[in-house]
């Protein structure tokens, strides 16, 4: 049996990083065993070490015994050094192992700094083919590497079909807050939120968030689905959401929850603009907005596409 290489932000339990890696390996086929750079232990495959010093040398061991490694969710950031260190120097150990480094349903950015684009910059030359999952990564990797092997695609959660709410709802505003270094947009987000009489349910897409949540006036409950869909079949309980991490704005998006976005970085501002969402002046989107037919249209084509061309790049390797 053949091996792939999956590398990302695993095993931290995060909701969007965990459904990614859910929605590739249902569509390996058989005989390829998934090897995962991960925090901890899934039951896909085999899980390797994800930081710390020990990690590299068994990085380069299974790169070297698998034909490819991909690389996806959001990576090459330079919100911390580690952000695109861990990626940049990875893509370009893969390749000196003999594994061809691709991209799918990859995030890229933001990078702000000369040396972090410098790195990157040299990493993506090595990546044999490159599906980014939004339009500010599209623009940044052509920026960095024009006329690139890079095509828009979109997120791996596409993978997995949503059904829209239709039943009554219950009058409760379902409220979604990650911790973040910008104290005002947290602030006026939250303050924004405790205006609303209604009652409210509190949905947390990593447990690390919870506590946060919990601040807030008139909450019911916190609710910490670990699995997507489950995320999404949330949104029945609901009669409007606010959203600051991308996957719960996607889960709510998808299910037909009107939707305000908090627009913490390039990613839900890019989510907002992509469903004509208007974004003020604190970042934060204007009323609650439905996504329109062509947001569904789009992302399905888009994804149907990746999806093709990485079950191709799959024949062709195993």
């Amino acid at each position: 049996m053949k091996s792939i290489l999956i590398t990302g932000f695993f095993g931290e339990g995060n909701l969007g990083d965990e459904a990614i890696l859910k929605a590739i390996c249902e569509n390996l086929p058989k005989g390829i065993k998934p090897i995962i750079t991960s925090n901890s232990q899934h039951n896909y495959g085999k899980d390797i070490k994800r930081k710390g010093f020990l990690s590299i040398p068994l990085f380069l061991k299974v790169a070297y015994n698998s034909p490819i490694t991909i690389f996806t969710g959001g990576i090459l950031q330079d919100w911390s050094w580690e952000g695109v260190s861990f990626f940049a120097y990875r893509i370009i150990l893969a390749a000196k192992m003999g594994s061809t480094p691709v991209l799918y349903g990859a995030g890229l950015g933001p990078l702000r700094s000369d040396k972090a684009k410098e790195l990157v910059k040299k990493a993506l030359r090595f990546v044999k083919i490159a599906y980014v999952r939004d339009e500010t990564s599209y623009n940044l990797y052509e920026s960095l590497l024009p006329n690139a092997n890079v095509r828009l695609g979109t997120d791996w959660t596409w993978h997995f079909p949503i059904e829209k709410i239709e039943n009554d709802k219950n009058g409760y505003l379902g409220v979604n807050l990650r911790q973040w270094k910008d104290k005002n947009l947290l602030n006026n987000a939250i303050e924004i939120i405790n205006k609303f009489n209604w009652e409210k349910i509190g949905l947390s897409a990593r447990k690390f968030d919870i506590e946060l949540i919990r601040n807030i006036s008139s909450l019911k409950d916190v609710k910490n689905p670990t699995i997507f869909t489950e995320f999404a079949n949330e949104c029945k309980n609901l009669n409007c959401g606010i959203a600051m991490r991308y996957h719960v704005a996607l889960a709510m998006l998808r299910s037909g929850l009107p939707t305000k976005l908090i627009c913490y970085d390039d990613k839900v501002k890019d989510l907002a603009k992509s469903t004509g969402m208007i974004i003020d002046k604190n970042n934060i989107t204007k009323g609650f907005n439905l996504a329109p037919n062509d947001f569904f249209t789009k992302n399905e084509r888009l994804f149907k596409e990746m999806k093709k061309s990485f079950l191709e790049l799959l024949h062709q390797y195993y």
